[in-house]
This record gives C-alpha cells, sequence and structure tokens, in this order.
C-alpha cells in the first residue's frame, strides 16, 4: 500500500511542478493574462488555472450566486474554498493538496477491491496529466467510495457518496442507476431490495441538500450547468465521424444521443438483473457514453480508464486507454498552441494528424466497450448464455469446483 501510495503522490506532485506558471505570467494584471500562450506551448495547461481569472476566484465571488460556474455544485464549492489561499500559487497549492488526498483516497479504495487495481492506477501516467488538469478526481474518489460501500452492502452510505460524486461530475450516475438496478437481481434478497429504496433515498437527499439551497438563490447561476452543455457545440464522437448528425441543430444532436445511450442503459440494466456485474455493465455504458457523446474533453480519457478497472478489462486495453489518454492531451496542446500563435501549419495539422488522434481514441474507446460485452457473453450466468444456447454455440466448461460445489 506504501509503495501504491507513494507512486500516486509522485505523479501529481511532478504534475504540480509541471503546472506551475512563472511570476511573469501569474503577476500580470489582471493575473494570468498570457495564461493561455504559455500553458499550450509548454504543455502545462490546467482548467484549475485557467477558471481562476475567468470565474473571479480571486474576488471571492460565491459559486452559482455571485458567478456562473459550468459544473456541478461540489466542484464550485471546492473551487471557491481552495481560492481563498493567497494569490495564484496559494490557489493551485491548495487545489493540488485537495486533489492528491482525493487520487490517495482512490488508491486505498481500490486497494479494497482488488491490488491489481491499486497497482495500475497507482502507476499509471494518465494522472500526470490528468490529476489536475480539471477536478475530476473528487468525483472518482466520492464514486469509488461508494461503490466499495455498496459492495459491502451498506446502501445507505453508498448513495451519499455516489451522490456526492454526481454532484462533482456526472459520471458517478452511470455507475448509482446500475448499483439500484443490481439490488432487484435476486428475488429473495430482501435486504438488497430495501438497500435500493435506501440508496434512492439517501442519493436524493444528499442532492438536494448540496443544491437547493443554490437553485432557491440564483436558479439561472446553478442551472448553467445543465443550460451550458445543452447549446454546447458538437463535433466530435462516432455520430459525427460517420457523417450522421453533422448538420443537425445542437438540439437535435442532444436528443439523439441521449436516447441512445437511454437505450443502452435499459438494455444493459436488464443484463444486470440476469446477473452480470454492475461494473461490466457501468464500462460499457460508459464507453458507449463516450463513443455517442458530442463533446470529449482529454480527461474522459481517465474516466473511461477507472471504470475499465473496475471492470476487469485486460491490460492491453487498459494500455490502450493510456497511449490514446496521452496522445489526446499531447494533441490538444499541440493544436491550441497552432491556434494561439496563428500558425500557418495548423491548417496542414488539423487536417492530417488531428483526424488520426480522434481516430486513436474511439478505437481505445470501443476496444473497452467490447471488452465489457466479451465478459458478459463469457459470463454462464448472463443473458448472453441464453443466447449461446439458442444459437447452439460451445459453451465453456464449468470450473471443476463450481460442478463438485
Amino acid at each position: 500500500m506504501g509503495v501504491q501510495l507513494l507512486c500516486t503522490s509522485g505523479w501529481v506532485l511532478w504534475s504540480y511542478l509541471r503546472l506551475r506558471p512563472p511570476a511573469s505570467v501569474t503577476s500580470t494584471h489582471p493575473p494570468l493574462a498570457g495564461y493561455g500562450a504559455w500553458a499550450y506551448s509548454h504543455f502545462s495547461y490546467s482548467d484549475l488555472l485557467s477558471l481562476y481569472r475567468a470565474h473571479h476566484l480571486a474576488n471571492h465571488a460565491f459559486p452559482y450566486v455571485h458567478t456562473v460556474i459550468e459544473y456541478p455544485v461540489l466542484t464550485g464549492l471546492f473551487m471557491w474554498c481552495a481560492a481563498w489561499m493567497p494569490g495564484v500559487g496559494g490557489y493551485l497549492l491548495a487545489s493540488c493538496i485537495g486533489l492528491l488526498g482525493c487520487a490517495l483516497g482512490s488508491v486505498v479504495f481500490l486497494r479494497r477491491i482488488s491490488p491489481r487495481c491499486a497497482w495500475v492506477f497507482a502507476l499509471s501516467p494518465l494522472l500526470l496529466v490528468y490529476s489536475l488538469l480539471n477536478w475530476d478526481l473528487i468525483a472518482i474518489f466520492f464514486m469509488l467510495a461508494g461503490w466499495d460501500y455498496f459492495r459491502r452492502r451498506r446502501y445507505g452510505w453508498s448513495g451519499v457518496l455516489l451522490s456526492l460524486g454526481v454532484c462533482s461530475k456526472f459520471f458517478p450516475l452511470i455507475l448509482l442507476v446500475f448499483c439500484v438496478v443490481a439490488c432487484f437481481a435476486d428475488r429473495d434478497d430482501r435486504v438488497a431490495r430495501r438497500g435500493a429504496a435506501v440508496m434512492v433515498a439517501t442519493a436524493t437527499l444528499t442532492a438536494l441538500i448540496l443544491n437547493l439551497p443554490f437553485a432557491l438563490a440564483n436558479f439561472a447561476g446553478w442551472a448553467d450547468f445543465f443550460s451550458f452543455n445543452a447549446t454546447r457545440g458538437a463535433d466530435v464522437g462516432l455520430l459525427f465521424e460517420l457523417h450522421l448528425v453533422s448538420a443537425w441543430p445542437i438540439a437535435l444532436v442532444d436528443a439523439v444521443s441521449a436516447l441512445l445511450v437511454l437505450a443502452a442503459i435499459v438494455v444493459l440494466a436488464l443484463w444486470v438483473l440476469r446477473g452480470v456485474p454492475v461494473a461490466t455493465a457501468a464500462a460499457a455504458a460508459l464507453a458507449f457514453m463516450m463513443l455517442m457523446n458530442k463533446v470529449f474533453s482529454p480527461q474522459y480519457m481517465l474516466w473511461v480508464f477507472v471504470f475499465g478497472l473496475l471492470a476487469g478489462w485486460p491490460g492491453w486495453t487498459l494500455a490502450s486507454v493510456t497511449a490514446a489518454g496521452l496522445a489526446d492531451y499531447a494533441n490538444a496542446m499541440i493544436t491550441l498552441h497552432f491556434v494561439s500563435i496563428h500558425a500557418r501549419v495548423f491548417a496542414w495539422y488539423f487536417r492530417t494528424v488531428f483526424p488520426l488522434n480522434r481516430a486513436l481514441r474511439m478505437v481505445a474507446v470501443a476496444c473497452g466497450l467490447l471488452a465489457s460485452i466479451w465478459e458478459t457473453w463469457r459470463d454462464p450466468t448472463g443473458s448472453w448464455h441464453r443466447l449461446r444456447k439458442r444459437l447452439a454455440l460451445p459453451l465453456e466448461p464449468e470450473p471443476m469446483s463450481e460442478l463438485v460445489g
């Protein structure tokens, strides 16, 4: 455990040292005025610093009430609390300490799930580029904590923790949904059925406690997370790569992608009811969502990686996700740098190299999706087993221990 925590700390602290801008950038008036150009050219960009100025954090504007923030409330509160440290340097240091704590806590909970998961997470270079790029580690920590409590059948605390994850970033909602569905997989397990009701109640109550005060104080500011994502431009994803929705209005693209993702979740929920593991279904749902989504920020690859760990994806799949994630970060920095300096080479780069990176990303995510589907195919307790019997396909022999038992 100690070595794993040390490796994780090394990645995050290295990221902190890499991201610190020089005094010539932090001492400008207003602070960080020329941050983008410096960050892109040095491969040292972070939303933590970019949004420090954009959301008036230096003036301690209260999130959602005095300033609009396009993230869920727990992330906004984290930003506001870190900004009470003096200056840009103090804010970045406080943010690093908080996110480092979330990373170390994630290792602890992953260790309870599997030592392999903890080792792979602690050694992943994705932490170097994404641990401080955004605030995703907050939600990842709460999601892993909620998953650990769910596995120990402590449903009330699981609902609270998963809801805290959703109030930091959206993605833990996928795992929360499948956890609730899994409680109904065994019809004779009354404890689990009561646990589902408890999970829904505690998750809803937690979300209301965190969100309702901001919604009442300034509904438009609080709802900006939803309106921002609804109106956000679209140019990535499988639907765009296949030129199926390129000319459609954004609202229609949102509706189509949402319906496709919801349909996939319904199908996967039925699989969970028939015995497919929760983590396998959740990882498949997240991978499918990433393929269908109209927007893909580079740090989303960290989410694909973590869900893949929970689902037990094979090592080569996790390696491909890692490689694609690193390439995605480099591609984003190069593209933004060319745009910031109005480089003539940008047009060539955007036509030739940029599409290759997007293809690599989608292939890596698709491999994860196929890995989850393959696991359900191999699982003799799942719904694929019945399909294989109907198709008269040969089934893998059951372990001798199960046959004897």
